[in-house]
């Protein structure tokens, strides 16, 4: 089983800062490493309640003396920042001042003064996933100590689900290795589901999770009501973190009762796009209730489709059984293409057994 690994954010930005700290010693003293501190303490505090995608542009910069010009533009330009109110959800972009004494403030925008200002000081960058620090007009780049994160400062934990997800459609689900799937099917050679498997396919894949993911920063729970009326299947809430994920589970194919071979259950791509529509519904009922809470969604559609089979069918040719496998469903409209908050949707192929 494939398992993450489980980084201390306090070791990893010792290791990515070191260099930048390094020199805005060198170049300030004992206060220019203070101030750069100050800058990832509120980039690890702010990520708390907000994330940053492919397209996220942040600045945070901090002045190493006193400008009158900017005390002035700070007035007409800038408000104190507020953790969970100033930035949530997935940030655009942010302007951030730190000043001397630690607090941040937050910039509707930078005049042109106040930007050649901020080059003698230091200047943190996230642009296009690249991490740079400015420092006295040096230019320093963050390596990246986790390939995958597009900061290596403002942590996402969606990144880790993602590929827990994908973990498990590659190395478990393709071939039914996990055994609570295979009581999913209705005999050996998955042809078919067994009728209603809906709850063995969420169980699944909630066992899967569970020990792919670091549970001790997480709760996993099973049918979650985000409204009165509409549950969905699994929510991952991070505890100490403002932000949760919704998993909704479907399935297309189609299932059979084997003692009098009838079709019990028959679902084709409508059912996937019924399933992004519904998902796309819970996530806005969600922004709308919980508007400081960062929630994204993540469909999970089980594929057990196989061409031209037939109630009295016992096996299945190669070229029908995996007639499937790479045709992939199209969405209408595309949620994950429109909202920043549902995630691209991952079908999961299984394959029968030819043999």
């Amino acid at each position: 089983m494939t398992v993450t690994q489980q980084i201390d954010p306090e070791m990893l930005q010792a290791l990515v800062a070191r260099e930048p700290l390094v020199v805005a010693g060198q170049q300030f003293g004992d206060a220019g490493s203070e101030r750069i501190k100050s800058i990832l303490r509120f980039l690890k505090k702010c990520a708390h309640h907000a994330t940053v995608h492919e397209r996220s542009d942040i600045m945070v910069f901090a002045l190493m003396q006193t400008d009158a010009l900017v005390e002035q533009r700070r007035i007409q330009h800038a408000t104190r920042f507020q953790y969970g109110v100033s930035a949530r959800g997935t940030i655009e972009q942010l302007m951030v001042e730190i000043r001397e004494d630690g607090s941040p403030f937050l910039w509707s925008s930078i005049p042109a003064d106040v930007s050649a200002a901020t080059q003698t000081g230091i200047v943190y960058r996230l642009v296009q996933c690249v991490e740079t620090f400015l420092i006295n007009g040096t230019s320093i780049p963050v390596p990246k100590v986790i390939p995958s994160a597009i900061s290596q400062f403002c942590l996402n934990y969606f990144t880790e689900l993602k590929d827990a997800l994908i973990a498990y459609r590659d190395s478990m689900a393709r071939t039914s290795k996990c055994h609570l799937l295979r009581r999913a099917w209705a005999e050996e050679k998955r042809l078919w589901f067994d009728t209603k498997p809906e709850y063995r396919l969420r169980r699944a894949l909630h066992n899967y999770l569970y020990s792919f993911l670091r549970h001790d920063d997480i709760d996993l729970r099973e049918e979650q009501n985000v409204d009165d009326s509409h549950p969905v299947d699994l929510k991952v809430v991070w505890r100490m973190e403002n932000r949760s994920a919704i998993i909704e589970v479907k399935w297309v194919g189609k299932s059979i009762d084997l003692k009098t071979r009838k079709i019990t259950g028959n679902y084709t791509d409508a059912r996937a796009r019924k399933g992004a529509r519904q998902l796309a519904e819970y996530l806005e009922w969600n922004r709308q209730q919980a508007a400081k809470e960062d929630t994204r969604g993540y469909l999970v559609v089980f594929d057990c489709r196989r061409k031209h089979l037939k109630p009295t069918a016992t096996a299945v040719a190669k070229a029908e059984g995996l007639h499937y496998r790479n045709r992939e469903i199209t969405y209408k409209p595309e949620f994950h293409k429109i909202r920043h908050d549902f995630e691209e949707p991952l079908r999961i192929f299984l394959e029968p057994v030819f043999v």
